[in-house]
């Protein structure tokens, strides 16, 4: 039976580990565009790697200025109230693997190894990254960007022609609610967070399915009126309107099945790290190469996270219904 001789061990060994630092920065450097969790979220890398968890202190004031006489003896006065919320940290790993075969045929032919397994994983902590940061994760009990406990909830409006009449599309993607009825519940939406928070706390970003974005950016406003709904969206909300800056609507993975029933779920908030960020105290990164086995030789990989943390709650809304 053939078996790798010490010496042929360790050249494969030290074959790989040279391998790795061009396969791994190569891996790295890839981008998943359509997998992108850090434009919909801050996230926060500056936590120790292998923090147990990461406090948040919390505060805010309270009281207001009174007409007042030299006579009086009850001042009025502000105070300043504190808490603190608290986010565990969990770690996680995915990594690849080379066998004795790949890497003898490699050496034999003075090939480089493929970075084709370090690419599916750092596709895999990215899949991974995306879904936490977006629904979370309920063995952990992490919250997500579309799951928070704390973030006011609702339907859109109920005037619209379809069945439910909140729809926007029906299932066979005819309109069943006008341009106008469509920015009213997004403008529903973006007042609800202005108004809600007494006016402290002005969302600027919304995702959607991507079905409806698709929806919205194909369809004209009128049969006369060749602009589409998307575009009469982004030049008239009420977010434009107040601040003249433009408003970010997003087309994501996950949303589809979000609201309550099934149901596809618009999030909109405001996308600062003031109000929500995602802890990611160490970034997916690929450990030394080991050898696991008398012709198997592995590049673990792992991460640590604890998920999306809402802040302020008063600046997001969940809508459902459209």
């Amino acid at each position: 039976m053939y078996a790798l001789t010490t010496d042929a061990q360790t050249a494969a060994l030290n074959f790989v580990v040279n391998q790795s630092y061009t396969v791994n920065a190569t891996a790295y450097a890839t981008a998943f565009p359509d997998l992108d969790f850090g434009r919909l979220v801050y996230v926060d890398t500056s936590a120790p790697e292998f923090t147990p968890g990461v406090v948040t202190f919390l505060s805010s004031s309270v009281g207001r200025a009174e007409w007042y006489t030299a006579a009086a003896k009850d001042v009025p006065r502000a105070d300043v109230t504190r808490d603190k919320n608290e986010v565990k940290i969990h770690m996680a790993a995915v990594g690849y693997g080379y066998d004795s075969e790949e890497i003898g045929t490699a050496q034999l032919i003075g090939q480089n190894l493929t970075a084709d397994k370090a690419l599916a994983a750092r596709r895999a902590y990215t899949e991974f990254m995306w879904r936490v940061t977006l629904q979370g994760d309920a063995d952990k009990g992490l919250q997500g960007l579309a799951t928070s406990t704390n973030v006011t909830s609702g339907s859109v409006a109920a005037n619209g022609t379809g069945t439910p009449n909140t729809l926007w599309f029906d299932g066979n993607g005819t309109q069943t609610k006008t341009a106008a009825q469509i920015v009213a519940d997004i403008n529903g939406g973006l007042t609800g967070v202005f108004t809600g928070s007494r006016t402290v706390e002005m969302a600027d970003t919304i995702i959607l399915p991507y079905t409806t974005i698709a929806q919205l950016a194909s369809t004209p406003l009128t049969s006369t009126n060749s602009e589409t709904i998307l575009s009469f969206i982004l030049r008239t909300n009420i977010y434009t309107q107040m601040t003249g800056q433009q408003l970010t609507i997003r087309g994501e993975l996950g949303l589809e099945t979000l609201g309550p029933g099934n149901t596809k779920l618009m999030v909109i908030y405001a996308n600062r790290q003031d109000v929500v960020k995602l802890h990611l105290p160490m970034p997916h990164r690929f450990m030394p190469v080991w050898q696991d086995g008398p012709m198997s030789f592995q590049v673990p990989g792992a991460f640590r996270t604890g998920g999306v943390e809402v802040i302020r709650p008063g600046a997001f809304r969940y809508l459902y219904g459209f």
